[in-house]
């Protein structure tokens, strides 16, 4: 007696029918047919409590959002100010700069000079501005430049001088002054003594030329002065210097060319952006 093995399509076994059917049972059918039977209408002392939990809910989110938006706004202000101070050791450690500043033999001689005029730096910038701006924001804070620059200025703003504090997180080789941080203060000088003597009073870098001298340690107070040395149509040129307090060492020198655009509506939208 042999056997001979007989293969079956696959196709088929999907397809087969089992020759015993099985049954559905009646506890299925009868959940199947109650799960898509409409829910039974809610009592009147259900369907009240339901509209309260709504509403309450929706009061939350509403009471929710306004504190968060006021907390931004809230946030968004304070850090516009460039005096804000996260702790007490901070804020100790500013107005001991504060004091050592103001006892400045130079700080004290300016502040007496008739022709010298001391102004805040970043008055020009308001709201966001102010955030954004490079010196008076990323630059701002204890160890980079903990205290707001004191400046000051001649009658016709062609003439400036500002004192400041350069702190140790300012470093590029280790406690000495990163060069860009020093060609970024000589750049922001040139500006100010140039750009209000151009056509729209503004003016955009065109050229700018460093002489490091000699390395500017960190943690000390320096001064910054610049001048305008030649106005020719929409064309500004400025000279600028960072020595020390005494003014005995010249760190760094640069010469700048700053050049206002041809479109007058250039400088009406920056003058409306600053608004």
């Amino acid at each position: 007696m042999s056997f001979r093995a007989t293969r079956t399509p696959f196709r088929s076994l999907l397809t087969h029918r089992s020759p015993f059917p099985i049954p559905r049972s009646p506890v299925s059918l009868a959940s199947r047919s109650v799960a898509t039977l409409p829910p039974p209408p809610a009592s009147g002392r259900a369907a009240v409590a339901s509209r309260l939990h709504y509403f309450t809910a929706l009061a939350a989110a509403f009471s929710s959002g306004c504190i968060v938006t006021w907390k931004l706004a809230s946030d968004a202000q304070a850090a516009d100010a460039f005096t804000e101070i996260s702790d007490e050791s901070e804020l100790a450690h500013s107005q001991f700069l504060t004091a050592e500043r103001d006892s400045l033999k130079l700080v004290e001689e300016l502040r007496k000079d008739p022709d010298m005029k001391e102004v805040d730096p970043y008055s020009y910038l308001s709201g966001g501005a102010l955030h954004r701006n490079f010196s008076a924001g990323a630059m701002k804070g204890k160890g980079k430049l903990a205290l707001r620059p004191v400046l000051f200025h001649n009658a016709d703003h062609t003439e400036c001088v500002v004192v400041l504090h350069l702190g140790e997180r300012l470093s590029g080789h280790d406690r000495i002054v990163h060069g860009g941080v020093l060609a970024t203060l000589l750049d922001e000088m040139c500006a100010r003594a140039t750009i209000l003597s151009l056509p729209n009073r503004i003016g955009f870098t065109a050229n700018l030329n460093i002489d490091y001298r000699r390395p500017v340690a960190v943690d000390q107070f320096v001064v910054l002065r610049s001048r305008l040395t030649s106005l020719e149509g929409r064309k500004a040129y400025a000279k600028a210097r960072i020595e020390s307090v005494d003014g005995d060492t010249v760190y760094v020198e640069a010469t700048a060319l700053f050049v206002s655009p041809k479109n007058p509506l250039v400088g009406l939208a920056a003058k409306w952006r600053a608004s």
